[in-house]
């Protein structure tokens, strides 16, 4: 607008559109000497210069105010308008939506026919350049709005799986036999490490990403209500640090330590009255994350001697790891135990 002044050797200028609820045409951005005054004021509908040429949907000259039938008033009681030229400003269907003014030319100099189309060549820049402001309030209320429906999406999963969890905790408690018991518990385990992250990424706002400390943390301490054991005492230490990932992989992450916490209070305790299962996570200078879980349990080998690699749930583990694109290893030591170590890129 500062351009359009200079361009036209005007004192003021200014950009009205109009309110599509109202009709009137709001001082979008003026210039000159009472712009801070006449910022945000409206035009009546079909009122003034601009009402008319927004309504024609054409340019208009006028260089002697007292005797034009069309302008309306100085918005300013500190400001005379002389003459004025007025352009309409156009959307690609060519439909008026605002007006170009400029206001009182210099050295008393009249507007001409050839200043409209000076003036008419500079309305589809700003045409432009307000539709793109346009698209791009458009695109954000859009992405809001999207953002609120997936937070949505997250509330009805959690609250949907919370539901299958509580059917299975149901039925839990009509079995007796213990493999059954397990089977089920370590589903329910399974159902609700998914279901907290899409309660976390609901409540923290958050389309993709969540806080793994805050996750991890849930995952461990659902697997301790789920698999508490009245006769062990199994004592779970976490050391995680404080670290943001896409929601994806942290749910991988998450399914990883509910299936490595899952194998140890089913296989690495047995015969054993108490263990403790450590577990740490750090993130490296190289932005590595490297994941421990350790137990001081009975180690890999199962009861007849061979390598528990088969039912013991590696193979669901190396699975998830996979897909996490991590480098996993199981690291055994008779005297102290297991410990498995994960290592993925950020």
């Amino acid at each position: 607008m500062e351009a359009a002044k200079v361009v036209m050797n005007a004192e003021a200028s200014s950009l009205m559109l109009l309110d599509e609820m109202t009709g009137d045409l709001n001082v979008s951005i003026p210039t000159g000497p009472v712009k801070d005054e006449i910022i945000g004021m409206a035009v009546p509908k079909n009122k003034g210069i601009g009402g008319w040429v927004i309504s024609n949907n054409q340019p208009l000259i006028s260089n002697d105010i007292t005797e034009s039938d069309i302008f309306w008033k100085d918005l300013s009681d500190e400001f005379t308008t002389k003459n004025i030229i007025c352009v309409p400003l156009q959307n690609e269907q060519g439909e008026a939506f605002g007006v170009l003014q400029a206001i009182n030319k210099k050295d008393g100099k009249p507007f001409v026919n050839e200043d409209v189309a000076i003036f008419e060549s500079l309305a589809p820049h700003v045409s432009g350049a307000i539709e793109r402001s346009k698209g791009y309030e458009n695109m954000k209320d859009m992405i809001d709005e999207r953002e609120v429906q997936i937070a949505e999406i997250h509330h009805r999963l959690k609250n949907n799986l919370s539901t299958i969890c509580a059917l299975l905790e149901f039925d839990l408690n009509e079995l007796t036999d213990p493999k059954s018991r397990q089977a089920i518990s370590a589903a329910n385990s399974r159902l609700r490490s998914v279901a907290i992250a899409h309660s976390l990424l609901y409540d923290q706002n958050k389309i993709d990403q969540v806080f793994l400390n805050d996750y991890l943390d849930s995952v461990i301490q659902n697997i301790e209500n789920v698999f508490k054991d009245p006769e062990k005492e199994i004592y779970i230490q976490s050391s995680i640090e404080e670290t943001d990932l896409d929601a994806n992989r942290a749910m991988l992450c998450g399914m990883i330590v509910n299936e490595l916490l899952i194998n140890a209070y089913k296989h690495a305790f047995e015969g054993k009255k108490s263990g403790e299962i450590v577990i740490t996570l750090k993130k490296t200078p190289g932005d590595e994350i490297v994941l421990i879980v350790a137990d001081n349990g009975i180690g890999l080998q199962d009861q007849d001697g061979s390598s528990s690699e088969k039912p013991t749930g590696h193979f669901i583990i190396k699975a998830l790891a996979k897909k996490l694109k991590a480098d996993i290893s199981f690291r055994e030591n008779p005297e102290i135990g297991t410990a498995c170590v994960l290592k993925f890129s950020v």
